[in-house]
């Protein structure tokens, strides 16, 4: 057991050693990959952004306007409006071009490029692939005109609408990317990049959703936690290891010193005396033979202190004349019982009985008689009562008996019984025959009763009743009696 219990130690404590490093790589490594998301991300946008606005300074208006803005990559509007603001998108029922608005004489034109197809030279370059999402909310404001020339060839998906993309494979990613997330499984990862795309108010009119592969980063990192992984598991091992190989000495050396206790344990002193070790070669082997020399002194103290707690066992919960428990005991056991009582709302019931003319028979015939009246008393109600039941000397001439599951009909018969087996059960003190008889009242529990000396008091009340109707009779407590109980 004890090998176990060191084996299964040394276990968690390997555990403990290797499994936070591997969480703690992980973390390490985690937020590494974290950094070379967010720096590629930062790459795809600052590019695509860098790159339009180089495209924005390149355009020259005057000597570059097309006679014909049909599939031209640079393209002009004539637009009515303040001339003024940045650069923006415009969307037609072709394409979506980015531009701003540029003076031009006394005209505003609006000049820009081909989004769609500047997003196909730079796929190239940013090794990404991308896909064109417009708010169809945003869409649905459109003339019914432009709307019946715009959806032909368009998909719509959800809430957006799909107007374009490098590649068909690009419609299972996420729509719903806020800045740029990750999807994919295990090692096989695409990192998303969302590019907003806004009006001339500053509306959005949708956004481009950037797609690359980032794949490396993750295999980089799978590859270095499991190497770096499996250097911390052979070494934190290892430390294991040596450590089991170093603690199994001292470890079956403790075993034989359990044997040791186990025979203390059992009182098995006989056998003591040749668990010593003769040449003692540390600490432990003193402290074996020590363990051997008080395991002598520790019996014979056992011993005694048996005999004595028996006498005090005696003394403080039994009455040493009758045999029965006294006063002590029947309350530390009655209050349990009244306590299940109130709470189960169960049947309980209390007979307490007075010796009649006690007084007068220790006078007459002296305190011997008394007692030998007490005593065949007391075996009387021994051999009646049920062993459920509590029975005690109170004091002097008076017991008591406590009923659990009684009502006061059982408890009326049972009274009944003891009354008149004890008129049946004279005493025989030397030629002198004693013939005693007994009072008995009794009560029962009654919902409200908060304590078990309300019991005991209501059954005092009809013990008085009983010695005031002359005595050897029984005695059921009634509600609302005035009477006091008899000191």
């Amino acid at each position: 057991m004890l090998k176990r219990r060191v084996l299964l130690r040394i276990i968690v404590s390997f555990l403990i050693t290797f499994l936070p490093t591997v969480v703690f790589l992980f973390y390490i490594f985690q937020r590494i990959s974290q950094d070379s998301l967010i720096k590629e991300r930062d790459i795809l946008y600052n590019n695509s952004k860098s790159l339009l606005e180089r495209e924005l300074k390149g355009l020259e208006p005057v000597s570059t306007l097309p006679k014909s803005p049909e599939n031209k990559y640079y393209i002009a509007f004539k637009i009515n409006g303040n001339c003024t603001g940045g650069p923006y998108y415009w969307l037609t029922t072709d394409s979506i071009y980015y531009g701003k608005n540029t003076s031009i004489g006394n005209e505003c034109w609006f000049v820009g490029v081909n989004f769609v197809e500047f997003l196909e030279v730079i796929t190239g370059l940013n090794e990404a692939e991308w896909l064109i999402l417009y708010n169809r909310d945003y869409i649905e404001k459109f003339p019914q005109e432009f709307l019946d020339s715009f959806v032909k060839g368009i998909m719509f998906k959800d809430k957006y609408v799909i107007v374009g993309m490098s590649k068909q494979a690009v419609l299972n990613i996420p729509l719903d990317t806020r800045g740029y997330a990750v999807y994919g499984k295990l090692w096989k990862k695409n990192l998303v990049v969302e590019f907003p795309l806004l009006d001339s108010k500053g509306f959005p009119i949708g956004k481009v959703l950037f797609i690359k592969d980032v794949s490396q980063i993750y295999i980089n990192f799978y590859v270095l936690m499991g190497i770096l992984s499996v250097y911390s598991f052979a070494l934190s091992l290892l430390s294991s290891l040596l450590l089991y190989v170093f603690s199994e000495n001292l470890v079956d050396r403790i075993i034989k010193l359990q044997k040791l206790s186990s025979v203390i344990k059992e009182g098995n002193f006989s056998r003591i005396e040749l668990l010593k070790t003769e040449k003692p070669k540390d600490e432990l082997d003193y402290l074996r033979n020590n363990l051997v020399d008080t395991a002598f002194t520790i019996g014979r103290l056992l011993s005694e202190l048996e005999e004595k707690n028996r006498e005090l066992q005696e003394l403080a919960y039994y009455d040493p004349l009758t045999g029965l428990p006294n006063r002590r005991f029947f309350f530390e056991h009655a209050s349990l019982i009244f306590e299940e009582v109130k709470r189960y709302e169960k049947p309980l019931s209390l007979l307490v009985m007075d010796i009649d003319h006690f007084k007068k028979i220790n006078d007459t015939y002296g305190h011997d008689a008394g007692d030998l009246v007490l005593k065949t008393f007391a075996d009387v109600i021994r051999g009646i009562v049920r062993k459920s039941d509590i029975c005690a000397r109170f004091g002097g001439e008076e017991f008591v008996v406590l009923l659990p599951n009684t009502d006061l009909e059982g408890a009326g018969v049972l009274a009944e019984r003891i009354r008149a087996a004890v008129s049946k059960n004279p005493v025989e003190h030397g030629s002198i025959v004693i013939v005693f008889t007994v009072s008995i009242g009794i009560s029962q529990y009654r919902k409200g009763m908060q304590s078990i000396d309300e019991l005991i008091k209501e059954a005092d009340i009809a013990l008085y009743r009983a010695k005031e109707g002359g005595r050897n009779r029984v005695e059921v407590f009634i509600p609302n009696e005035t009477a006091e109980p008899q000191n």
